[in-house]
């Protein structure tokens, strides 16, 4: 599943944005800064409340999988295309509330999975407030270093791929109609 999540954040972060100098450091600072954020979270439970990662992602530092910032650039990226696609080029709120819709399912299907665990029944809602600030910090880092591409067709439905995957997930495996 890492090297899957890892090729997905990829693809999708080629096809959303162009491939220049202040692009590629821009996107190498969300890395490290979400990686970062995620540290301190499993660390004191700030900003996301308190949860752990266990062994199904792969690789940690830290106790971070290295996978999870590229699948948080996966969301982002994801996410502008999607509203990019649908919605025209309108606000990074709107980008960010789309990455915190998809956050919630993925959330509640991540602990379906075994990917991570929350020590609370269900995510805090300063999870998803962490995340809305992160992504809308993330994307105007991103419109004000790059122009975001004009076919977002295949990544604005590759977010689609992705909501559906996770609800189905959660979904399934809860009602036990799926089983890993």
């Amino acid at each position: 599943m890492p090297f899957i999540l890892v090729i997905a954040a990829a693809v999708t972060v080629y096809l959303v944005y162009p491939m220049d100098r202040r692009s590629v450091i821009s996107l190498g600072g969300i890395l490290i800064g979400v990686w970062a954020v995620e540290a301190l979270g499993v660390a004191t439970g700030f900003p996301f409340g308190t949860y752990m990662f266990t062994d199904q992602l792969g690789w940690s530092i830290v106790s971070v999988p290295i996978v999870i910032p590229f699948l948080r650039l996966l969301v982002i990226a994801a996410s502008d295309a999607a509203v990019g696609h649908f919605f025209g080029r309108l606000s990074s709120v709107l980008v960010a509330l789309v990455a915190t819709l998809l956050t919630f399912f993925m959330e509640f299907a991540a602990d379906s999975l075994d990917l991570w665990h929350w020590r609370t029944r269900f995510p805090p809602a300063s999870s998803y407030a962490g995340w809305f600030v992160i992504t809308l910090a993330s994307t105007l880092l991103l419109r004000d270093t790059s122009e975001r591409n004009t076919e977002l067709r295949l990544p604005a439905h590759i977010y689609i791929g992705l909501v559906i995957y996770f609800c189905i997930t959660f979904i399934g495996m809860k009602s036990g109609l799926i089983t890993l």
